[in-house]
Protein backbone atom coordinates (compact mmCIF):
# COMPACT_ATOMS: atom_id res chain seq x y z
CA UNK A 1 0.00 0.00 0.00
CA UNK A 2 2.79 2.81 0.76
CA UNK A 3 4.41 1.55 -2.51
CA UNK A 4 1.43 2.38 -4.39
CA UNK A 5 0.69 5.58 -2.51
CA UNK A 6 4.33 6.98 -3.67
CA UNK A 7 3.67 5.57 -7.33
CA UNK A 8 0.52 8.01 -6.97
CA UNK A 9 1.99 10.93 -5.88
CA UNK A 10 4.93 10.47 -8.18
CA UNK A 11 2.58 9.82 -11.20
CA UNK A 12 0.96 13.12 -9.88
CA UNK A 13 3.53 15.19 -10.25
CA UNK A 14 5.26 14.08 -13.05
CA UNK A 15 2.04 15.34 -14.68
CA UNK A 16 1.80 18.70 -13.52
CA UNK A 17 -1.83 17.88 -11.14
CA UNK A 18 -2.20 19.84 -8.60
CA UNK A 19 -0.16 22.70 -9.18
CA UNK A 20 -0.51 24.12 -6.28
CA UNK A 21 -2.27 27.41 -6.26
CA UNK A 22 -0.75 31.09 -5.73
CA UNK A 23 -1.19 31.09 -1.77
CA UNK A 24 0.54 34.19 -0.26
CA UNK A 25 0.63 34.32 3.81
CA UNK A 26 1.02 38.22 3.20
CA UNK A 27 -2.33 38.38 2.75
CA UNK A 28 -3.47 37.43 6.03
CA UNK A 29 -4.22 39.56 8.82
CA UNK A 30 -1.38 38.83 11.89
CA UNK A 31 -2.44 38.59 15.40
CA UNK A 32 -4.67 36.79 17.69
CA UNK A 33 -7.80 35.88 17.50
CA UNK A 34 -10.39 34.67 19.94
CA UNK A 35 -13.44 32.71 19.25
CA UNK A 36 -15.94 30.72 20.80
CA UNK A 37 -16.86 27.06 20.36
CA UNK A 38 -20.82 26.36 19.28
CA UNK A 39 -22.30 22.46 19.50
CA UNK A 40 -25.99 22.27 19.12
CA UNK A 41 -26.03 26.02 19.57
CA UNK A 42 -24.22 25.79 23.34
CA UNK A 43 -20.59 27.35 23.70
CA UNK A 44 -18.74 24.12 24.87
CA UNK A 45 -15.10 25.90 24.91
CA UNK A 46 -12.76 29.12 23.40
CA UNK A 47 -9.64 28.76 21.02
CA UNK A 48 -6.89 31.48 20.65
CA UNK A 49 -5.53 31.66 16.87
CA UNK A 50 -1.92 33.66 16.57
CA UNK A 51 -0.79 34.70 13.61
CA UNK A 52 2.52 36.09 13.40
CA UNK A 53 6.20 36.01 11.01
CA UNK A 54 9.19 35.35 12.66
CA UNK A 55 11.58 38.17 12.22
CA UNK A 56 14.57 36.01 11.34
CA UNK A 57 13.80 33.20 9.13
CA UNK A 58 10.54 35.22 7.31
CA UNK A 59 8.11 32.20 7.96
CA UNK A 60 4.73 32.10 9.72
CA UNK A 61 3.82 30.62 12.77
CA UNK A 62 0.82 29.64 13.55
CA UNK A 63 -0.76 28.58 16.91
CA UNK A 64 -4.05 27.70 18.54
CA UNK A 65 -4.85 27.12 22.34
CA UNK A 66 -8.29 25.22 22.30
CA UNK A 67 -9.87 25.01 26.05
CA UNK A 68 -12.97 23.29 26.49
CA UNK A 69 -14.64 19.76 25.30
CA UNK A 70 -12.02 20.23 22.37
CA UNK A 71 -9.04 20.61 24.63
CA UNK A 72 -6.15 20.62 22.49
CA UNK A 73 -3.06 23.21 21.46
CA UNK A 74 -1.11 23.38 18.09
CA UNK A 75 1.60 24.85 16.15
CA UNK A 76 2.40 24.81 12.62
CA UNK A 77 5.82 26.75 10.80
CA UNK A 78 5.15 27.27 7.05
CA UNK A 79 6.93 29.74 4.41
CA UNK A 80 5.35 32.64 3.17
CA UNK A 81 3.84 30.14 0.13
CA UNK A 82 2.56 28.04 2.62
CA UNK A 83 5.92 25.35 2.31
CA UNK A 84 5.37 23.73 5.40
CA UNK A 85 8.10 23.59 7.67
CA UNK A 86 7.19 22.05 11.04
CA UNK A 87 4.25 21.25 12.80
CA UNK A 88 3.21 19.95 16.21
CA UNK A 89 0.08 18.59 18.32
CA UNK A 90 -0.80 18.47 21.83
CA UNK A 91 -4.19 17.16 23.66
CA UNK A 92 -5.34 18.08 26.87
CA UNK A 93 -3.49 21.45 28.83
CA UNK A 94 -1.33 21.92 31.87
CA UNK A 95 0.28 18.49 33.94
CA UNK A 96 -1.97 16.58 31.52
CA UNK A 97 -1.26 17.25 28.00
CA UNK A 98 0.21 14.61 26.03
CA UNK A 99 2.11 15.30 22.51
CA UNK A 100 0.22 13.69 19.79
CA UNK A 101 2.84 14.07 17.06
CA UNK A 102 6.04 16.20 16.06
CA UNK A 103 6.93 16.77 12.54
CA UNK A 104 9.28 18.34 10.05
CA UNK A 105 9.49 19.04 6.66
CA UNK A 106 11.95 18.96 4.10
CA UNK A 107 11.61 18.84 0.76
CA UNK A 108 9.64 16.49 -0.16
CA UNK A 109 9.23 14.45 2.79
CA UNK A 110 8.15 14.04 6.20
CA UNK A 111 9.73 13.18 8.91
CA UNK A 112 9.08 12.65 13.04
CA UNK A 113 6.85 10.80 15.10
CA UNK A 114 3.32 10.14 16.38
CA UNK A 115 1.70 8.46 19.43
CA UNK A 116 -0.52 5.90 20.09
CA UNK A 117 -4.00 7.42 20.90
CA UNK A 118 -4.54 4.33 23.13
CA UNK A 119 -0.81 4.65 24.46
CA UNK A 120 0.73 7.88 24.85
CA UNK A 121 3.93 6.59 25.26
CA UNK A 122 4.11 4.33 22.37
CA UNK A 123 5.17 6.28 19.16
CA UNK A 124 5.31 5.46 15.51
CA UNK A 125 8.05 6.81 13.68
CA UNK A 126 6.76 9.14 10.13
CA UNK A 127 9.15 9.10 7.50
CA UNK A 128 6.57 9.68 4.02
CA UNK A 129 6.91 11.52 1.27
CA UNK A 130 4.89 14.41 0.68
CA UNK A 131 2.83 15.78 -2.53
CA UNK A 132 4.92 19.11 -4.14
CA UNK A 133 1.89 21.60 -3.09
CA UNK A 134 1.25 19.77 0.04
CA UNK A 135 0.21 22.51 2.87
CA UNK A 136 -0.11 20.98 6.48
CA UNK A 137 -3.78 20.07 7.87
CA UNK A 138 -3.01 22.47 10.98
CA UNK A 139 -3.53 25.44 8.80
CA UNK A 140 -5.68 24.26 5.69
CA UNK A 141 -8.35 27.05 6.74
CA UNK A 142 -5.87 29.74 6.67
CA UNK A 143 -4.30 28.86 3.38
CA UNK A 144 -8.17 29.06 1.25
CA UNK A 145 -8.03 32.64 3.02
CA UNK A 146 -4.18 33.18 1.10
CA UNK A 147 -5.57 33.07 -2.63
CA UNK A 148 -4.92 35.51 -4.58
CA UNK A 149 -8.57 36.47 -5.28
CA UNK A 150 -11.77 35.01 -5.17
CA UNK A 151 -14.32 34.56 -7.85
CA UNK A 152 -17.92 32.75 -7.03
CA UNK A 153 -17.75 29.41 -8.46
CA UNK A 154 -13.83 29.03 -9.02
CA UNK A 155 -11.96 25.94 -7.92
CA UNK A 156 -8.94 25.29 -6.47
CA UNK A 157 -6.62 22.28 -5.33
CA UNK A 158 -3.84 21.29 -2.99
CA UNK A 159 -3.24 18.39 -0.72
CA UNK A 160 -2.32 18.32 2.64
CA UNK A 161 -0.86 16.35 4.70
CA UNK A 162 -1.77 14.80 8.22
CA UNK A 163 0.36 11.86 10.00
CA UNK A 164 -3.04 10.04 11.31
CA UNK A 165 -4.31 10.24 7.64
CA UNK A 166 -1.57 10.42 5.54
CA UNK A 167 -1.82 12.50 1.92
CA UNK A 168 -5.33 13.76 1.22
CA UNK A 169 -6.40 16.20 -1.92
CA UNK A 170 -8.37 19.54 -1.04
CA UNK A 171 -10.59 20.89 -3.75
CA UNK A 172 -11.84 24.58 -2.79
CA UNK A 173 -15.00 25.91 -3.81
CA UNK A 174 -15.45 29.62 -3.89
CA UNK A 175 -18.90 30.49 -2.93
CA UNK A 176 -20.88 33.96 -2.49
CA UNK A 177 -20.12 37.31 -0.75
CA UNK A 178 -22.42 37.88 2.31
CA UNK A 179 -22.43 39.57 5.65
CA UNK A 180 -21.56 37.70 8.68
CA UNK A 181 -22.53 38.80 11.88
CA UNK A 182 -20.84 37.21 14.99
CA UNK A 183 -20.03 38.56 18.83
CA UNK A 184 -16.99 40.24 17.21
CA UNK A 185 -19.23 42.36 14.55
CA UNK A 186 -20.33 42.39 11.30
CA UNK A 187 -17.41 41.68 8.64
CA UNK A 188 -18.22 41.27 4.48
CA UNK A 189 -17.28 37.85 4.17
CA UNK A 190 -16.62 35.46 1.22
CA UNK A 191 -18.15 31.50 1.75
CA UNK A 192 -15.20 29.00 0.42
CA UNK A 193 -16.09 25.20 1.33
CA UNK A 194 -13.22 22.67 0.67
CA UNK A 195 -13.65 19.35 0.78
CA UNK A 196 -10.64 17.00 2.86
CA UNK A 197 -10.85 14.06 0.53
CA UNK A 198 -9.55 11.34 3.18
CA UNK A 199 -8.52 7.57 3.03
CA UNK A 200 -11.05 7.43 5.78
CA UNK A 201 -13.45 9.26 4.15
CA UNK A 202 -14.27 12.75 2.61
CA UNK A 203 -14.60 15.66 4.97
CA UNK A 204 -15.97 18.97 4.04
CA UNK A 205 -15.48 22.23 5.94
CA UNK A 206 -16.89 25.39 5.35
CA UNK A 207 -15.46 28.57 6.05
CA UNK A 208 -16.16 32.84 5.84
CA UNK A 209 -13.28 35.00 5.42
CA UNK A 210 -12.88 38.75 5.09
CA UNK A 211 -13.46 39.77 1.41
CA UNK A 212 -10.72 42.53 1.65
CA UNK A 213 -6.72 41.65 2.27
CA UNK A 214 -5.07 41.24 4.89
CA UNK A 215 -7.96 38.54 5.71
CA UNK A 216 -9.05 36.77 8.86
CA UNK A 217 -11.13 34.08 9.78
CA UNK A 218 -14.44 35.01 10.93
CA UNK A 219 -16.45 32.15 11.26
CA UNK A 220 -15.93 27.83 10.45
CA UNK A 221 -18.65 25.22 10.22
CA UNK A 222 -17.22 21.78 11.14
CA UNK A 223 -18.04 18.19 9.16
CA UNK A 224 -19.49 17.22 12.91
CA UNK A 225 -21.69 20.37 13.46
CA UNK A 226 -19.56 21.87 15.41
CA UNK A 227 -18.82 26.13 14.68
CA UNK A 228 -16.46 28.40 15.87
CA UNK A 229 -17.32 32.20 15.64
CA UNK A 230 -14.70 35.40 16.12
CA UNK A 231 -15.63 37.02 19.45
CA UNK A 232 -12.41 39.25 19.63
CA UNK A 233 -8.77 40.14 17.87
CA UNK A 234 -6.11 41.70 18.05
CA UNK A 235 -4.74 43.02 15.01
CA UNK A 236 -0.75 43.11 14.72
CA UNK A 237 1.51 45.00 11.84
CA UNK A 238 4.75 43.76 13.16
CA UNK A 239 7.11 40.74 13.16
CA UNK A 240 7.65 38.77 16.05
CA UNK A 241 10.04 37.22 17.52
CA UNK A 242 9.24 33.49 18.43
Amino acid sequence: MRFVVIVCLLLAIASGQDTRPDLDAGRLQIGSFSFRTLAEGKEVGRSRIQIHRDADSGNYVFSNLVTGSFSQSWESVATPKFVPVSAKLSFGQGSTARTAFDLSYQGDRVTGFIASQKDPLKKREVDEIVAHDTVDQRIDWAAVMALEKYVEGQEYRFHVYDPGTGNSVVTVQVGESKTTVVPAGSFETVQLSYRIGKTSGAETYEVFVTKQTPRFLVKEKFPNGSIVDLVELTKSTSDMPR
